[in-house]
C-alpha cells in the first residue's frame, strides 16, 4: 500500500484536477496560481492567528487545494518548469510556517510550546526530503506529507481541538522525518555501494 501523500491523492487532487481543466482554457499562468494558493494560506494562517479557527481552516482547505492546482495546470499546458517548482516549495515552507505561527501566538500560554514542536518536526520533514534529493535520491516516504499536516490543523480547527491537531502534526511529522532519513540513508548507501564497484571496474580496465 502506498502511503506517500494519500490525502493528496483521494482529497485534494479530485478537487484540483478540474479546477486546472478549467484554468487551462484560461490565461491563467501556474506560477498565478502558486501566489493565488499561497495567499488564500496566508489569509487563513492571519484568521487562525486572531483566533478565527473554522475560517482559517476553510481558507486553509481552500489553498491546500489551489496548491495542487498550480501543478496540475502546468502539466496540462506543458508548462512544467524549476523556477515554479522552487517558488512553490519555498511558499510553502512560508505558509506552513505561517500557519503553525499563528496558531501558537492566538493562545501563547496554552498553545505556543507545542507549536514550536509542530514547527520544528514540519520543518525537519520537509528539509530531510529535500537534502536526500540533493544527494541524488528522494524519500517522500511516510504518512506526515505536507497535506497530512494541513489537514490536521484543518480538522483540529474545526472541532475546536487546537492543542491536540499540533500534537498530531508535531508527532507525525517527526515520524516521518526519522522513515525518510531511514530510506534516504539506505538509498544512499546503496548509491555510494555502486559507485564503489564502479570505480574498481574502471581501474580495472585501465591496467589491462
Amino acid at each position: 500500500m502506498d502511503l506517500r501523500y494519500p490525502v493528496t491523492r483521494y482529497l485534494y487532487r479530485p478537487a484540483s484536477t478540474p479546477m486546472a481543466r478549467l484554468l487551462s482554457h484560461t490565461p491563467v499562468t501556474p506560477v498565478q496560481v502558486t501566489w493565488a494558493s499561497a495567499a488564500l494560506l496566508t489569509a487563513g494562517a492571519v484568521l487562525f492567528g486572531l483566533g478565527m479557527y473554522v475560517a482559517g481552516a476553510l481558507l486553509t482547505l481552500a489553498g491546500a487545494v489551489t496548491d495542487c492546482a498550480d501543478g496540475d495546470l502546468a502539466r496540462l499546458t506543458g508548462r512544467v518548469s524549476r523556477t515554479g517548482a522552487l517558488l512553490d516549495s519555498v511558499l510553502d515552507r512560508w505558509t506552513d510556517s505561517a500557519a503553525i505561527l499563528a496558531i501558537g501566538l492566538s493562545d501563547a500560554d496554552r498553545l505556543g510550546g507545542v507549536a514550536g514542536f509542530a514547527l520544528v518536526a514540519s520543518l525537519l520533514t520537509s528539509y530531510t526530503r529535500a537534502r536526500a534529493q540533493s544527494l541524488g535520491v528522494d524519500a517522500p516516504d511516510g504518512i506526515g506529507g505536507r497535506d497530512t499536516r494541513l489537514l490536521m490543523i484543518v480538522v483540529a480547527a474545526l472541532v475546536g481541538e487546537m492543542f491536540w491537531g499540533l500534537v498530531a502534526v508535531a508527532a507525525v511529522g517527526a515520524l516521518t522525518s526519522v522513515q525518510r532519513l531511514i530510506v534516504a540513508g539506505k538509498a544512499l548507501t546503496r548509491l555510494d555501494n555502486s559507485e564503489r564497484v564502479r570505480d574498481v571496474v574502471d581501474r580495472s580496465e585501465r591496467v589491462r
